[in-house]
Protein backbone atom coordinates (compact mmCIF):
# COMPACT_ATOMS: atom_id res chain seq x y z
CA UNK A 1 0.00 0.00 0.00
CA UNK A 2 1.16 3.55 -0.92
CA UNK A 3 1.56 5.58 1.57
CA UNK A 4 1.17 9.84 1.42
CA UNK A 5 3.58 11.55 3.06
CA UNK A 6 1.18 13.76 4.63
CA UNK A 7 0.27 10.52 7.35
CA UNK A 8 3.92 10.18 8.10
CA UNK A 9 3.92 13.96 8.91
CA UNK A 10 0.99 13.37 11.23
CA UNK A 11 2.61 10.87 13.33
CA UNK A 12 5.84 13.17 13.33
CA UNK A 13 4.07 15.92 14.82
CA UNK A 14 2.04 13.59 17.38
CA UNK A 15 5.66 12.63 18.41
CA UNK A 16 7.10 16.03 18.65
CA UNK A 17 4.09 17.31 21.36
CA UNK A 18 6.02 14.53 23.50
CA UNK A 19 9.50 15.54 22.49
CA UNK A 20 10.50 18.32 20.36
CA UNK A 21 13.93 16.74 19.88
CA UNK A 22 12.73 14.13 17.69
CA UNK A 23 13.44 17.12 15.46
CA UNK A 24 11.99 17.88 11.59
CA UNK A 25 11.19 15.76 8.47
CA UNK A 26 13.72 14.88 6.45
CA UNK A 27 12.68 12.01 4.40
CA UNK A 28 10.84 8.80 4.68
CA UNK A 29 11.61 5.62 2.71
CA UNK A 30 9.51 2.57 2.52
CA UNK A 31 11.16 -0.71 4.06
CA UNK A 32 10.08 -4.60 5.16
CA UNK A 33 7.87 -3.35 7.74
CA UNK A 34 6.30 0.05 7.06
CA UNK A 35 8.31 3.26 6.67
CA UNK A 36 11.62 4.25 7.80
CA UNK A 37 11.52 8.32 8.52
CA UNK A 38 14.60 10.39 9.14
CA UNK A 39 14.37 13.76 10.98
CA UNK A 40 16.93 15.94 11.50
CA UNK A 41 18.24 14.47 15.25
CA UNK A 42 17.77 10.38 14.62
CA UNK A 43 15.26 8.55 13.31
CA UNK A 44 12.37 5.75 13.51
CA UNK A 45 10.59 2.75 11.99
CA UNK A 46 6.90 3.10 11.65
CA UNK A 47 4.78 0.30 11.14
CA UNK A 48 2.65 -0.45 8.37
CA UNK A 49 0.02 -0.97 10.96
CA UNK A 50 0.58 2.47 12.71
CA UNK A 51 0.24 4.57 9.42
CA UNK A 52 -2.72 2.32 8.18
CA UNK A 53 -4.26 3.33 11.46
CA UNK A 54 -3.16 7.02 11.58
CA UNK A 55 -4.21 6.74 7.54
CA UNK A 56 -7.70 5.51 8.24
CA UNK A 57 -8.82 5.70 12.37
CA UNK A 58 -5.68 8.32 13.45
CA UNK A 59 -8.62 8.73 16.83
CA UNK A 60 -7.69 5.10 17.28
CA UNK A 61 -3.74 6.09 18.21
CA UNK A 62 -3.21 6.10 21.95
CA UNK A 63 -1.01 8.27 24.15
CA UNK A 64 0.58 4.86 24.41
CA UNK A 65 1.23 3.98 20.96
CA UNK A 66 2.70 6.84 20.46
CA UNK A 67 5.04 6.96 23.51
CA UNK A 68 6.00 3.51 22.26
CA UNK A 69 7.14 5.03 19.13
CA UNK A 70 9.04 7.66 20.64
CA UNK A 71 10.69 5.19 22.96
CA UNK A 72 11.92 3.28 19.37
CA UNK A 73 13.33 6.35 18.10
CA UNK A 74 16.78 6.09 16.98
CA UNK A 75 19.17 9.48 18.22
CA UNK A 76 21.83 10.31 16.20
CA UNK A 77 24.86 12.05 17.89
Amino acid sequence: MEIATYVIYELLIRLQELNPGVGEYVFSKRNDSGVLLRTSTGSIDISEELLNKQFHHPSSIDQDDISTLLKNFKFTL
